[in-house]
């Protein structure tokens, strides 16, 4: 029991600190280690990672607002994207089979590498002011996708949203990490709501969910600071070559348990 919870902390330390020094969340770490290291029921893991992401997001959002880092049209303009794609995300998630979700997400672990490889390089520009029309509609339908991936494979969504404002918007790289994860604050609270009204007691059962968050969540917490803390000290595109090879060989451990092999 003791074990099961120390070790839960270590994955929550593990992977608040990749989320919050990349902004991602760090579901793409916490999904796997519950499903393939500790057996959990895929249901169950993105409902553990949607509560997981909230507290992640704000730990290392706060970092960042101290920075001076947020733009809240921004935030603002993606949240109202992201509702719609919660809604249907979750709907999609709740009446989808376990061997479907894990297959799906080993294969957009897949794509999160070939995007880093194809978007090593981070394109300085500035950050955004005040949108154009053109810029809220793109960045509305950013927030969509974000919803669309956190309700459906427990994903906070920055893993589209920060190569995205990087390359597209041309926002600085910490100025995209930062607004990322204050929109996934609010994507994966309102998610996390919706997917346990939808799901506890069918596909998984809630008291065992929140457990299991009470043991990761204050790990994440630690970690999440701490990576936010390491954004500023370290040059993070090394750490990304080490992080974007361990989820080579995630995802292909996520597809392989999806189709049985």
């Amino acid at each position: 029991m003791w074990l099961t919870i120390v070790l839960f902390f270590i994955t929550g330390v593990v992977s608040g600190t990749f989320g919050g020094l990349l902004g991602i969340g760090g579901a793409s770490i916490l999904v796997p280690a519950l499903t393939l290291i500790f057996g959990l029921p895929i249901h169950l893991a993105i409902g553990v990672s949607l509560l997981n992401n909230v507290v992640v997001s704000f730990t290392a959002t706060m970092r960042y607002r101290k920075q001076g880092l947020l733009s809240g049209k921004v935030i603002l303009i993606m949240n109202v994207g992201s509702v719609a794609g919660i809604i249907i995300g979750t709907f999609l998630a709740t009446r989808s089979p376990e061997a479907f979700l894990k297959a799906l997400f080993g294969a957009f672990l897949m794509f999160m590498a070939a995007n880093a490889f194809l978007h090593r390089n981070a394109v300085e520009g500035r950050p955004i002011g005040d949108p154009s029309p053109e810029e809220k509609a793109a960045l509305s339908g950013l927030g969509f996708i974000m919803g669309l991936l956190g309700a459906l494979l427990g994903l906070g969504g920055g893993t589209v949203a920060v190569p995205v404002l990087n390359t597209l918007f041309r926002m600085p790289l910490k100025y995209a990490i930062a607004n990322s994860l204050a929109t996934i604050i609010v994507s994966s609270s309102l998610g996390a709501l919706i997917y346990f009204w939808l799901s506890s007691g069918t596909l998984f059962s809630a008291e065992e969910a929140l457990m299991t968050a009470i043991a990761i969540i204050p790990g994440s917490a630690v970690g999440a600071r701490a990576g936010a803390v390491l954004s500023e000290r370290l040059h993070a595109r090394y750490i990304k070559y080490i992080f974007y090879a361990l989820l080579l060989y995630i995802a292909y451990n996520m597809i392989k348990s999806g189709l049985g092999w």
